[in-house]
C-alpha cells in the first residue's frame, strides 16, 4: 500500500510541475527530444511505430509523422478492461479528434495493428529513471502492454524535469528499454 500512496503523491507533484512549465519551453524540449530519435527513425526500412498524442505538458510527437513519412504511426484508443488498441494515423488534423479528457484519440475506423507487430513503442509517463522505470498516470495501460510484448523495443522521451533518481514501483510495473532526455 505504501508504494500506491507514494505513487499518488508523486503523480500530483509531477502533474503540477509539468503543467506549470511554459508551453514554449515544452515545445523547444520536444523538438530537441524528437531530434534524439533521428538515429532510430532515420532508416529507409519502414517501421511500425506505436506512440501517443501528447497532452500540453508532454513531449509532442505529432511532427514525427511528417518528418518520417516512410514509417507507419499508430496511436492508442482506450478499450474496456484497461486495454489499448492502436490505429494508424496519417493525418493528425482529421484523424485525431479529442477523446476522453481531451486526449487526442484516433478514429475507431482507422486500420488497427496488433501490438506484437510493432517495431517500436514510445511510452508516455510522468516521471522516469535513467534505467527505464517509469511512473505513469495510474491506469496500468502501458504496463499491461509492455508485459504482453516484451520483445518489442520500447522507449520514453522525458523532459529534464521528468528524470528522477528513483520512482516508486510495484511488481506489475514494467520499465521501458531506454529513456531519452
Amino acid at each position: 500500500m505504501r508504494a500506491d500512496a507514494d505513487k499518488a503523491q508523486l503523480r500530483r507533484h509531477m502533474l503540477g510541475l509539468l503543467r506549470a512549465l511554459p508551453r514554449e519551453y515544452v515545445a523547444e524540449q520536444s523538438a530537441r527530444l524528437r531530434e534524439l530519435l533521428r538515429p532510430v527513425l532515420k532508416t529507409e526500412n519502414p517501421l511500425s511505430v506505436f506512440l501517443y498524442a501528447a497532452l500540453p505538458h508532454e513531449v509532442d510527437l505529432l511532427p514525427l509523422i511528417s518528418l518520417y513519412p516512410q514509417h507507419a504511426f499508430y496511436f492508442p484508443r482506450c478499450l474496456p478492461g484497461w486495454r489499448l488498441s492502436f490505429h494508424r494515423v496519417t493525418d493528425t488534423h482529421t484523424q485525431l479528434p479529442p477523446g476522453a479528457m481531451g486526449i487526442p484519440t484516433p478514429l475507431e475506423t482507422l486500420p488497427e495493428r496488433p501490438v506484437r507487430q510493432a517495431d517500436l513503442i514510445i511510452v508516455p509517463g510522468l516521471a522516469f529513471t535513467a534505467s527505464g522505470h517509469r511512473l505513469g498516470y495510474g491506469g496500468g495501460f502501458y504496463d499491461r502492454l509492455l508485459a504482453a510484448c516484451p520483445a518489442v523495443p520500447s522507449l520514453s522521451l522525458a523532459l529534464p524535469e521528468q528524470l528522477l533518481p528513483t520512482v516508486p514501483t510495484d511488481e506489475h510495473d514494467h520499465p521501458v528499454d531506454r529513456v531519452l532526455t
